[in-house]
């Protein structure tokens, strides 16, 4: 292991010795605010109550030390206030008082001479800690100085307990937290039946049957979801049936190959026609699959965003350079006329858009008849628009044209149904129309329609 993945950085988990952020992850969210906001809560009443009690220890001491200064200063009236007391000569022999108290430790010694003057230190008593207080006292006249004692358990130093609990501060303390945790348990509660509203108006808001009623701040979140959650089925629905179909489509072309080949192996037909025959099937599979991957390019393309601009006249003209061959083939009188115009979208996808539209003008013109690409923006519009002098579309079969696999003679049926799918992807429109002359059909116009012109 390197030295710098060794030593960690801060921020990375796993180390010895490093840091992170703390993220709570899983359980309830009701728990999490009981919890922490609960913790948190009595918490800080468990420092005010040990900042109370360090208080109040301060004042019972205070009270203890001035108790046996004044039983020192009113010798031996006031002896009877304390626990202990014993007079003794400086040698330490007892002359008054009780005889277990011990005379002043040498390490408290020498005494303060001044008058008055009490120094307290802490000694044993019975077996029990016990505050001292001793003096130096100067008779008048010729008598010798005496040491005075005083001594209470030190346990009169802790604050009563019983008084702490029936204090009127910190009752009221108690007293707010209790009805803050009550609250906060409200509050947790009331949380918790929000996001459980949000969930029935997500589980069954689709069919309209569940309407969310809870704070205007998740509102936004829950149509968003409600939102996704419905294009999501769509799609999911959509690919269903979309992998059903071309599952169907591509069975069919490899059977009609398998088929062939039994034939050619049987000598049921000549070879060479049945190399023919195999190579037809072979195009239309892989025109099925380029078609298929077409449709995958197209959901990539509805993820990208904001779109470029393309030249719809250089696409154009490079799609029917491309089928140029298939043009000529039938002697057909072609023309790419309008002005330099561009449009959001995929330069590749929009020229395979365009050679779908293009094919199958050129499949249905008839030959030495007349076809054309024809750009413009005079309606407000951007408009690409493929005519050719085909028989024109059946309005029965029309709406299903731009259905997959709904081809209304030959080919895959695939070719349209890209073709709206590449469009809607790039913000535009697709669409077929019957061209009519003195109330008789002269050809079909595929028209792209984007919503504005550049």
């Amino acid at each position: 292991m390197s030295r710098s993945a060794a030593s960690g950085t801060p921020g990375t988990p796993g180390l010895p010795g490093t840091w992170r952020r703390w993220h709570p992850r899983g359980g309830s969210l009701r728990r999490l605010l009981l919890v922490w906001l609960l913790s948190g809560l009595w918490v800080a009443v468990a420092v005010v109550t040990a900042v109370y009690c360090v208080q109040q220890m301060a004042r019972q001491a205070e009270l203890q030390d001035n108790t046996l200064r004044v039983a020192l200063s009113f010798w031996p009236s006031a002896r009877t206030s304390v626990a202990w007391s014993r007079e003794s000569r400086l040698d330490g022999e007892r002359l008054a008082g009780h005889p277990d108290l011990p005379p002043v430790p040498s390490t408290e010694l020498p005494l303060p001479a001044a008058q008055g003057a009490v120094h307290f230190y802490t000694g044993q008593m019975d077996g029990r800690m016990a505050r001292v207080a001793a003096a130096l006292h100067r008779a008048a006249g010729d008598t010798p100085a005496v040491v005075r004692q005083v001594a209470s358990p030190w346990s009169e130093r802790w604050p009563d307990v019983g008084a702490l609990v029936h204090d009127p501060g910190l009752r009221t303390v108690y007293a707010l937290a209790a009805a803050l945790s009550v609250l906060i348990a409200v509050v947790a509660q009331v949380a918790a039946t929000w996001l459980r509203d949000a969930d029935v108006a997500l589980t069954r808001g689709e069919g309209g049957d569940a309407v969310y009623a809870g704070p205007s701040e998740l509102a936004p979140s829950v149509t968003h979801l409600r939102e996704l959650q419905r294009s999501q089925s769509r799609w999911i629905e959509e690919q269903r049936r979309f992998l059903a179909d071309a599952t169907h489509q591509l069975r069919t072309p490899m059977a009609v190959l398998r088929t062939q080949l039994q034939s050619a192996i049987h000598g049921d037909v000549l070879a060479a026609d049945a190399l023919q025959q195999m190579l037809h099937t072979v195009d239309r599979a892989s025109g099925l699959a380029n078609q298929l991957l077409s449709l995958t390019k197209v959901e990539q393309l509805k993820r990208v965003g904001q779109l470029p601009q393309v030249d719809l006249h250089t696409m154009a003209r490079d799609a029917v350079m491309e089928l140029a061959p298939l043009i000529a083939a039938k002697r057909l009188d072609f023309a790419l006329e309008g002005p330099e115009l561009s449009a959001p979208g995929d330069h590749a996808l929009l020229g395979e858009l365009v050679r779908n539209l293009l094919a199958n003008a050129i499949h249905h013109t008839p030959a030495h008849g007349r076809m054309g690409v024809l750009l413009r923006d005079g309606t407000g519009q951007v408009e690409l628009l493929v005519w050719d002098e085909g028989p024109g579309v059946d309005d029965a079969v029309r709406p299903r044209l731009f259905q997959p696999f709904s081809a209304a003679k030959g080919g895959v049926g695939l070719g349209l149904s890209i073709c709206r799918q590449i469009g809607e992807a790039m913000g535009a429109e697709v669409d077929l129309f019957n061209r009519l002359q003195d109330g008789r059909v002269i050809g079909v116009d595929a028209v792209v329609t984007w919503g504005q012109g550049p």
